[in-house]
């Protein structure tokens, strides 16, 4: 069960692609393993995610939309925390 929030950020990352790059996440396709890589596909990530409970399903779900409503909500102000922070333990 998706969000109105999580189909919305897939959407929007589906759209991310142009003429002059690929979609970030193109369905169909495969990363091409380079040697001395671990194998991972989003076919095997798909049957593992459909294998596991409804808890985590909805545990899995909730916390992608957590994680789109904090970068939807940090907007350009991160940049003005960054830069007022001399390293990263200040921020």
């Amino acid at each position: 069960m998706q969000t109105q929030t999580s189909n919305t950020l897939h959407n929007a990352i589906m759209e991310a692609g142009g003429k002059d790059r690929l979609p970030m996440l193109a369905p169909d396709k495969e990363v091409p393993i380079s040697e001395g890589s671990s194998v991972t596909t989003t076919e095997t990530y798909m049957k593992t995610y459909k294998n596991v409970s409804q808890d985590i399903h909805d545990q899995l779900n909730a916390e992608a939309e957590a994680v789109q409503i904090i970068l939807t909500g940090i907007d350009n102000d991160i940049y003005s925390t960054v830069d007022a922070c001399s390293n990263a333990c200040e921020m």
